[in-house]
């Protein structure tokens, strides 16, 4: 599946950024900022392949924040865009997270060189006691540098900002560990489901958890997760196939041939798809699919989106889930995408289990037996080892990855303890 893309961590050693982070939240308390609610900017990313803009459409108070309230302060450095949020008066950071987004990927196609097009996505943080400033920033590709692309004053009490549900929906708890602050909720919400089909839904949900609680890392981490399965009604079953000019009525807008890629499932929808993940306590959005075609697309910190009725569907979905909540990258480099190159191999990518070799010290050369070559070559010595294969990212040359084979590369293996360790860590941090 397409991965998160473009963008790419400063040369920072990982423990490093970890200790600041930690320095750092360590005079943050969530209560003398934040009260227990969301507050959820929504607005239009939009330009072109070398262009971007922002256009707000609306700002909503929701019920919950499902994130954690001890750690504010996002140590990992992830993703190609970074969200600051100031205590206006005293000018404190007290909240960032970095994200990806389905713009980002749309730039690196051919017909961003020649259009101008925007795509909804939405900004969501703990709702703030006092006036902020937001400040969104985007990543350089050229060379790592951030520049800010968006900034708001934001006043909490403001009369404007939305308090009413857009969407009303049935959901089940499927798995309970721990109040939401204190675990990683992984929220799945029904698309191409229609109202004598979401009992299919809720087992299809049942599947995926029986499936993730079965393979390293989340077996071992069971009590640190909760999951929730949100029942988005649609008009009609299915998705839509536009290269099959076949188009239906769902209530989160899905369809494959993204950006050209037949197996390419995502939805643009993206506000649509926030309003019923956002009925409970959410960290991670997990879309289900009502189709037997084979495919899907993770997005890291936006959503994963799989389509669940066929045979593969819990391998992808796992896959997807990789993506978007770790951040992983595509470790395959033969099959087709939807876009051109996307990494720079001048720099280090920001995904954990691909490297340039750069800054290699950031990633798991820590993990390595003295005794492995760096490059390690692909032969049957090495199977099981874990090393540095040349091939990932999509390109055959200049971008390696830990193992010969792991679930971000194909079907039918485990992540690799590379994969393993980064998930561990984001699932810990979710749910200290």
């Amino acid at each position: 599946m397409k991965v998160n893309t473009r963008l790419f961590i400063n040369s920072v050693i990982f423990a490093t950024a970890l200790l600041l982070s930690l320095n750092l939240h360590s005079q943050i308390k969530y209560d003398d900022w934040f009260t227990d609610n969301q507050m959820r900017v929504d607005y239009y990313h939009s330009g072109t392949d070398k262009t971007e803009y922002v256009m707000l459409k609306e700002i909503l108070k929701e019920e919950y924040w499902g994130g954690t309230k001890t750690n504010l302060i996002d140590p990992y450095n992830f993703g190609s865009y970074r969200v600051n949020i100031y205590d206006s008066e005293t000018n404190t950071l007290i909240f960032t997270y970095g994200f990806c987004s389905l713009f980002e990927e749309w730039q690196f196609t051919e017909e961003a060189k020649d259009l101008q097009k925007g795509f909804p996505e939405s900004m969501v943080f703990p709702y703030p006691k006092k006036p902020i400033r937001l400040e969104l920033k985007s990543r350089v590709f050229e060379d790592n540098s951030f520049k800010t692309i968006f900034e708001l004053d934001i006043d909490p009490a403001d009369i404007n900002i939305k308090q009413e549900k857009l969407v009303e929906a049935e959901y089940k708890k499927i798995h309970y560990s721990n109040t939401y602050d204190k675990a990683l909720d992984l929220v799945f919400v029904a698309d191409g489901y229609t109202a004598d089909e979401i009992e299919g839904f809720y087992k299809d949900v049942e599947k995926a958890k029986d499936y993730l609680f079965e393979i390293p890392p989340f077996k071992d981490l069971t009590d640190k997760i909760n999951i929730w399965a949100v029942a988005a009604v649609s008009m009609e079953s299915g998705t839509d196939h536009p290269h099959e000019r076949i188009w239906k009525n769902t209530a989160l807008n899905s369809n494959f041939n993204t950006f050209g890629s037949e197996r390419y499932l995502t939805s643009s929808d993206y506000h649509s798809i926030r309003n019923y993940a956002d009925l409970v306590p959410c960290d991670q959005i997990c879309v289900f699919v009502n189709t037997d075609t084979y495919g899907g697309g993770g997005i890291y910190n936006f959503w994963n989106i799989t389509g669940a009725k066929n045979e593969y569907y819990l391998e992808v979905f796992a896959h997807e889930l990789g993506h978007s909540l770790g951040a992983l990258g595509d470790e395959y480099y033969t099959d087709e995408v939807a876009t051109e190159d996307i990494y720079n191999k001048k720099t280090e990518p920001y995904q954990q289990n691909l490297t340039t070799l750069v800054d290699f010290d950031s990633k798991w050369k820590d993990m390595l037996d003295k005794d492995t070559p760096v490059p390690t070559p692909v032969t049957s010595e090495y199977t099981s080892t874990l090393g540095v294969y040349e091939g990932g990212g999509y390109q055959a040359e200049g971008i390696y990855r830990p193992y010969i084979n792991c679930k971000m590369k194909a079907l039918g293996y485990d992540f690799c303890p590379v994969c393993q360790r980064t998930l561990t860590r984001i699932i810990e941090y979710h749910s200290e």
